[in-house]
């Protein structure tokens, strides 16, 4: 969105401040048929390390949630994507006010990680997967430089996407 003079910021996540509104989010209907279990995400983000998860925001309002995390091994193999690179972080993103989807914010908001864990000599990489069905924000996550990686059968979401972008680029 080029013309559009919003200002995306990611703050940090605090639960005893955010956790209501992470429910509310989870609970909007764009949101739940993506995130799935809503007390299942909101119990990790009470646990999520405190410098790997963040709020969203546009002009200073809260609109998206954004967490980041290294993938196990098992969890991998679980998945299915064991041949992902090595260095890589997860991302998980959600704009959770209807008014602001659709606005550039998402693909923002991961422009502003790939700053933050860009200077991480043990990172290469970022990814991020869904549903196939995820069109809106698979054609987001392109916007922010991301590439498909693997089309893969997920056991709980059933057809499903890995996308991957570099941290750095060479030269």
């Amino acid at each position: 969105m080029s013309g559009d003079s919003t200002t995306v910021e990611l703050r940090a996540f605090e639960p005893g401040q955010h956790i209501d509104l992470l429910r509310h989010w989870l609970g909007m209907p764009h949101v739940q048929c993506w995130w799935g279990e809503g007390p299942v995400a909101l119990e990790e983000s009470r646990t999520h390390p405190p410098d790997q998860h963040a709020i969203i925001t546009a002009n200073g309002v809260p609109v998206g949630y954004l967490r980041w995390q290294r993938p196990t091994p098992r969890e991998l193999a679980d998945a299915g994507l064991k041949d992902l690179p090595d260095a890589l972080m997860d991302v998980d993103i959600l704009i959770g006010e209807p008014s602001a989807t659709g606005r550039g914010i998402g693909p923002r908001a991961l422009g502003l990680l790939v700053e933050r864990l860009g200077h991480d000599p043990d990172l290469a990489w970022l990814g991020l997967g869904s549903s196939l069905r995820n069109r809106r924000a698979i054609r987001a996550w392109e916007k922010a430089g991301f590439a498909l990686f693997k089309v893969f059968q997920d056991s709980e979401i059933g057809p499903a996407v890995y996308l991957t972008r570099p941290l750095r680029t060479n030269g």
